[in-house]
């Protein structure tokens, strides 16, 4: 079987190995030390405890596999970007599998030694924030290693000294791949060792590593896959590892139109990282031209939720034609534990250089504001055409308008 039919054949056969009780947009601790308690009587996998967050929660590693070549993938360093987290339980569900697939796994097992750490901010993830309890990046914390969790990352990777090393993230909804009106499903960034951006030997095989995961995925999202921003940020893991003689890849997940839940993005974690650890095994990423790294669109900014064009404002007696692009951001009632959104307006004037997750042309209609205008519920922010008055936008989109 070829390396195309393989990935569409684990593609499709994805929902076998979706570990059923992680949801993709918020994963508790408790969840997830369950799922490793029932990765014991597999007999596969190695769970070690690193250590402990800042409030305590225990932080732990799994390994697996028997090969020579080593790898790191952590994942929630970030305690909102939960996709990852689910997609490497998958992605364990997959290799204690009994199918049609045994062949695969058994050449990547006698080939990598595998290690995960699932959520790395456990304390963040509790509380669906990005920072760690005492309100820090842990991203940004490499060189001070003030926190816990910092230290257990860096620790661990400088113990088991792996060649490759994954750096799993989720990104907002506002990004295209390239100057287009397509979102970017999965982002991928090679990082740099310094300010001028150098590309050694170690930073070469993350390059190359990454043109075999954008070749498989291009299958399945062809256009919808970019180059993340490679501006050195010397506080960052992902750097660091690099400096340190790790292949890092980044891996960001994305937006997918129509699928807010990320179960799409999740499946594509899976495949993503499936054929970079086939391209590792093959060492078939050594015959890539790295340039062809830079061919990969880069991540652009361009994306609103909700895009309202052409509208009409009055000011002082004068007509002017506007634009307003409206964004929303997701927040976690911590009583309820259930999401809710608030929108606002994060852009007005002339944005014909953007796009919209959802777009209307409002030609006709008039914008009435007598305050700041931040939509929430009740909006105070009104549309009038013809003398009517439209119904509120609620949470970033029109519920339904007179013609």
């Amino acid at each position: 079987m070829g390396s195309e039919e393989l990935f569409k054949s684990l593609f499709n056969d994805y929902n076998k190995y979706i570990e059923p009780t992680l949801s993709t947009e918020f994963i508790r601790h408790s969840e997830m030390i369950k799922c490793l308690g029932a990765l014991k009587s597999k007999g596969l996998f190695c769970t070690e405890k690193l250590g402990e967050s800042v409030e305590k929660r225990d932080i732990f590693s799994v390994s697996f596999g028997s090969g020579k070549i080593k790898i790191l993938a952590w994942s929630q360093i970030h305690g909102d970007e939960p996709t990852a987290t689910a997609a490497l339980f998958d992605l364990l569900n997959f290799f204690s599998g009994d199918d049609q697939f045994n062949n695969f796994r058994k050449n990547l097992l006698s080939k990598i030694t595998f290690h995960f750490i699932p959520m790395v901010n456990p304390d963040g993830a509790e509380k669906y924030q990005r920072e760690n309890a005492f309100n820090i990046d842990l991203n940004r914390d490499t060189l001070r290693l003030e926190s816990p969790e910092s230290k257990i990352l860096w620790n661990y990777a400088s113990k088991i000294e792996s060649e490759f090393g994954f750096n799993l993230h989720d990104q907002n909804s506002y990004y295209t791949a390239g100057r287009t009106n397509k979102t970017t499903a999965i982002s991928l960034l090679a990082p740099p060792t310094n300010y001028v951006k150098s590309i050694g030997y170690v930073r070469e095989k993350s390059m190359q590593v990454i043109c075999k995961i954008h070749e498989a995925l291009s299958n399945f999202i062809p256009k919808q896959i970019a180059r993340y921003n490679d501006d050195f940020e010397p506080r960052a893991f992902g750097d660091n590892f690099t400096k340190k003689g790790i292949s890092s890849i980044l891996i960001e997940s994305g937006f997918y139109k129509d699928n807010t839940d990320k179960n799409f993005v999740r499946k594509l974690n899976f495949i993503a990282l499936l054929s970079a650890f086939y391209s590792i095994s093959e060492k078939d990423f050594e015959k890539v031209d790295y340039t062809q790294y830079f061919d990969i669109p880069e991540n652009e900014e361009l994306l609103f939720d909700l895009l309202l064009r052409n509208l009409t404002i009055n000011y002082n007696g004068k007509n002017f034609t506007i634009d307003i692009g409206i964004n929303r951001e997701k927040y976690l009632d911590a009583n309820t534990g259930k999401f809710y959104y608030k929108s606002s307006i994060a852009d007005i004037g002339d944005l014909s250089i953007f796009y919209g997750i959802e777009e209307f042309d409002m030609h006709g209609f008039e914008v009435v504001s007598e305050k700041p205008i931040v939509i929430e519920e009740p909006a105070d922010f009104k549309l009038l055409k013809n003398g009517k008055v439209v119904k509120e936008i609620i949470n970033g989109f029109i519920s339904s308008y007179d013609s």
